[in-house]
């Protein structure tokens, strides 16, 4: 039995952004969120009962499958938790800060949407 931490990071490239200024709006289309990273916290690792087994000793790759599936799990569970909603949401408030050097956002409306 083990257990670990994994740190998952998303984000929206910004490469595919495209806007257009019409009548003071400014409508930005976003490509989705997605997970850009998802790695194992190296000082996470932890094994619990490793010398109680008393059936066998368990493989290494046992626990590289095992590795494998905690991480798609851990990207699951972020998401499920509102990681690609977040990523959204920062992306967002960057490109109204962006924006705002360039335009009086008193006079101006950003709408965003997605590709």
């Amino acid at each position: 039995m083990y257990i670990m931490d994994f740190e998952i990071k998303a984000g929206i490239d910004f490469g595919y952004i495209d806007f257009d200024l019409k009548d003071k709006i400014i409508e930005v289309r976003l490509p989705e969120a997605r997970i850009l990273s998802s790695e194992m916290k190296q000082d996470s690792f932890q094994v619990y009962h490793e010398e109680e087994s008393i059936f066998r000793q368990i493989r290494l790759e046992e626990i590289n499958d095992g590795f494998e599936d905690m991480q798609k799990q851990a990207e699951k569970d972020a998401v499920s938790n509102g990681l690609l909603e977040n990523a959204k949401s920062n992306a967002e408030t960057i490109l109204k800060e962006f924006f705002a050097k360039e335009y009086d956002l008193k006079e101006y409306k950003i709408t965003f949407r997605e590709k």
